[in-house]
């Protein structure tokens, strides 16, 4: 993404160009992915995460033999389209795979997923620059798309228990609603929700402003802000393998330590305009977002019959999307009126007040109901 993002800045059309990059890539997972997510309970993970990938390296392919900025728009459309859909499928593998010994949990399986993830995002922009500088745009399209088919590939040979699929609904609307009112049935999982993405909607100031603060208010070299922002992506490297141990009896009580260390990480940089200050908050405010990304799955897993945890799953992504997308929108106006450093602080405040909003008025968890009571 990093690639085609500089590739695009560097054309003639790059002031509209990139935000309709950003766009295309955004809004599909936000209002075409739920009218799919049935497909999950139907099929099952592993045909969806192995047909999605082979229709992205199609596109991907495609991409790359005609890279022209038209052609790579609609590819991004559709690979959005169904990356929301293959994400859930991912973590449902994990959810459902054959455990070991009692201390393989679905939290392990989630952590050790979202580590190689994490390590793809660290490697990945640094491979796509080089091959950018050195080859061509195709180039990245050839790579990416061989790495979706090693993907597609692992997941059809990944072990995973007995697939039943779940009954049919009365209609496919029923299905495609019938995730959301379960998770918003369940005090917990809704209040988990709410508070997260509002918790979202200020830590994607963060994103926004993280780059520009390096710049103008530490004064820092494109080395030093590209090293700064690593802080951020090895805390949350350090988080996963915590996160892993979590269970789902803990997992909400978590989820508020984290949103509310999240915050505190944020705020310190605009407060104290340091790059050890801000390296350490940064860090901090990484290994929080791995507990927060563990523990509200976590919550969202138990919170529903084992058959409709592809749905949820799909659901929580489409929340979380939604409030990255609003946040992004409004992170602009944040950084005109008060500067990088002041919409850190408000990215922490935001996040910390997040926190205590779901402590407010969350409470003991509840037993998930069943489809048919939902």
């Amino acid at each position: 993404m990093l690639a085609v993002l500089v590739a695009v800045a560097q054309g003639e059309s790059r002031d509209w160009a990139v935000p309709a990059v950003l766009l295309c890539v955004s809004i599909p997972q936000i209002a075409l992915a739920p009218f799919a997510a049935p497909l999950l309970d139907r099929l099952g993970p592993r045909p969806i995460v192995v047909a999605s990938g082979a229709a992205q390296v199609v596109a991907l392919l495609c991409a790359a033999v005609f890279p022209e900025l038209a052609v790579i728009l609609c590819v991004l459309v559709f690979t959005a389209s169904i990356s929301a859909l293959d994400s859930a499928g991912m973590l449902l593998l994990a959810d459902r795979a054959p455990r070991e010994t009692n201390s393989e949990t679905a939290a392990r399986a989630f952590a050790r997923l979202d580590t190689a993830r994490l390590l793809g995002g660290f490697i990945g922009p640094v491979l796509g620059g080089v091959a950018l500088e050195y080859l061509s745009l195709s180039w990245v399209f050839v790579a990416e798309a061989a790495a979706v088919g090693v993907l597609a590939l692992t997941a059809m040979f990944y072990p995973q228990v007995q697939w039943e699929a779940a009954g049919a609904a009365s209609t496919w609307w029923h299905r495609v609603k019938e995730a959301p009112a379960l998770l918003f049935r369940n005090r917990v999982a809704r209040v988990a929700l709410t508070g997260l993405a509002a918790a979202i909607v200020f830590t994607s100031f963060f994103s926004a402003a993280q780059a520009i603060y390096g710049v103008e208010t530490l004064d820092l070299s494109p080395i030093g802000v590209a090293v700064l922002a690593q802080a951020f992506v090895l805390g949350r490297l350090l988080g996963a393998h915590w996160a892993g141990r979590l269970t789902g009896d803990v997992a909400y009580r978590w989820l508020l330590i984290a949103t509310f260390l999240m915050g505190v990480g944020l705020m310190v940089p605009g407060l104290v305009h340091s790059s050890v200050a801000a390296g350490i908050g940064f860090a901090v405010a990484g290994v929080a977002n791995a507990i927060q990304v563990a523990a509200i799955r976590l919550i969202v897993v138990d919170a529903v019959p084992s058959e409709v945890r592809g749905r949820s799953l799909s659901t929580m992504g489409t929340v979380n999307q939604t409030a990255g997308v609003l946040g992004t929108a409004g992170a602009g106006l944040a950084l005109a009126a008060l500067g990088p450093a002041g919409t850190l602080v408000v990215a922490g405040a935001g996040t910390v007040l997040a926190a205590v909003f779901s402590a407010v008025f969350g409470r003991s968890p509840q037993k998930a109901v069943s489809p048919r009571q939902a």
